[in-house]
C-alpha cells in the first residue's frame, strides 16, 4: 500500500508539474518578454527624445539612456531572453555624384532636395539645394520565444518596429511636418546623422547608449527661388529615405501627406517605394494599398521617395551626433 501511495503521489506531482510547464511557464515567460520589449521601446523613445532636444534646443552635449537587454527568467526552467543592440554603418559603399547610393539595398541614408524649373529673365533666381547623408542606425533585436519577436530601428530620426508576423509601425515619428494655409504649403524636415564606430552588444543585464551632440544647422528655401521681379516662386521638395522598415515608412509618409493634401492629382504629391533591385514596388498620390510594400526588409534597405509639388516654404534641420555603447551597465 505504501508503494501504491507513493506512486499515486508521484503521478499527482508530475501531472501538476506538467500543467505548470505547459500552461503557467509560457504565460510567465510571455509576461517577462513583454516587459523586456516594452522597456526597450521606452528606452529608444527616451534616447530619440534626448537626441532631438540636443539639436533643437541646444540641451546638454551628452545624453545617456540605459537599455535593459535581458528579460527575467524562471529559475531552473527557462533562461532569460537576451536582446542585441547594434550600431551599424548606414552606407559603406558611398554615393554617386548625383547623390544616389552606389549599391542599392544596403544603404541607410536620407536625401533632401529643393528644385524648380529655371525662370525666364536675367533677374530670376534658381538656387537648388541637395543634401545627402548616410544616416547610420541603431538596431535593437528582441528574439522573443513566447512573446512576438520584434526588431526596432532608430533611423532617419524615427523609431520604427517590425514583427515577424509582418506587422510594422512607426513607434516614434520623425520631425516631419506639413502645413497648408490656402495655397501656401510649408514643409519641415530633418536630417539626423549618427557617427561612431560600428559595435554590437548581446548580454544579460543592461547597457548604456550615449549620444554626444556635434553640430546643428538649418537650411531654408528663403531667397532660393525668385522670379525676375523678386517675387517668391514655388518649388518642389523631394525627400528620399533609404530604410530597413519600408512598410512603416511608406505608410507613415503616405498617411501624413494624404491627410494634409488629400488624395489629389500627381501635380500635388507622389510617393514611391523602390526595392533592393531598383524596381519600383509601388507609386501613388492617394491612399495606398500597402500590400506590395509591407514586406520583410530587416536585412535589406529599400528606398522611399516622397515628392511634394508647389511648396511655398521649407526648412531642413541638419544635425550630427556620435552614438556609442558605454562601459556602464550591468
Amino acid at each position: 500500500m505504501a508503494v501504491v501511495g507513493t506512486l499515486l503521489a508521484l503521478l499527482v506531482f508530475f501531472a501538476l508539474f506538467g500543467i505548470f510547464l505547459t500552461e503557467y511557464l509560457p504565460l510567465w515567460m510571455e509576461e517577462n518578454e513583454s516587459q523586456l520589449t516594452f522597456s526597450l521601446q521606452t528606452s529608444l523613445a527616451t534616447l530619440k527624445s534626448g537626441v532631438d532636444d540636443q539639436y533643437i534646443f541646444g540641451a546638454i552635449p551628452s545624453y545617456s539612456v540605459p537599455f535593459t537587454t535581458s528579460s527575467n527568467s524562471v529559475p531552473l526552467l527557462a533562461q532569460p531572453t537576451v536582446a542585441t543592440l547594434s550600431f551599424l554603418s548606414g552606407c559603406p559603399d558611398g554615393f554617386t555624384t548625383a547623390g544616389a547610393p552606389e549599391k542599392i539595398g544596403s544603404c541607410d541614408f536620407e536625401k533632401v532636395a529643393y528644385a524648380t524649373a529655371k525662370g525666364t529673365g536675367s533677374a530670376s533666381q534658381t538656387h537648388n539645394y541637395t543634401q545627402t547623408e548616410a544616416t547610420n542606425y541603431l538596431e535593437v533585436s528582441v528574439p522573443n520565444r513566447y512573446y512576438t519577436p520584434v526588431v526596432y530601428f532608430f533611423e532617419s530620426d524615427a523609431v520604427t518596429a517590425s514583427q515577424t508576423n509582418g506587422h510594422a509601425w512607426i513607434g516614434v515619428p520623425p520631425p516631419f511636418n506639413l502645413t497648408k494655409t490656402g495655397t501656401n504649403l510649408t514643409v519641415r524636415t530633418s536630417l539626423l546623422t549618427f557617427v561612431g564606430n560600428a559595435s554590437s552588444f548581446t548580454g544579460v543585464g543592461s547597457k548604456d547608449v550615449t549620444s554626444h551632440f556635434l553640430y546643428q544647422t538649418n537650411v531654408t528655401s528663403v531667397g532660393r527661388f525668385l522670379n525676375k521681379t523678386s517675387a517668391v516662386r514655388s518649388f518642389n521638395l523631394t525627400l528620399t529615405l533609404g530604410v530597413h522598415n519600408v512598410c512603416s515608412w511608406y505608410t507613415y509618409l503616405d498617411t501624413q501627406t494624404d491627410e494634409v493634401l488629400g488624395a489629389s492629382t500627381a501635380t500635388t504629391w507622389t510617393i514611391a517605394a523602390t526595392g533592393a533591385n531598383g524596381a519600383v514596388l509601388q507609386t501613388t498620390n492617394s491612399s495606398a494599398t500597402n500590400a506590395t510594400v509591407c514586406i520583410s526588409s530587416l536585412s535589406t534597405t529599400y528606398d522611399v521617395t516622397l515628392t511634394l509639388y508647389s511648396v511655398s516654404f521649407a526648412t531642413n534641420a541638419i544635425a550630427q551626433a556620435t552614438l556609442a555603447f558605454n562601459e556602464g551597465g550591468l
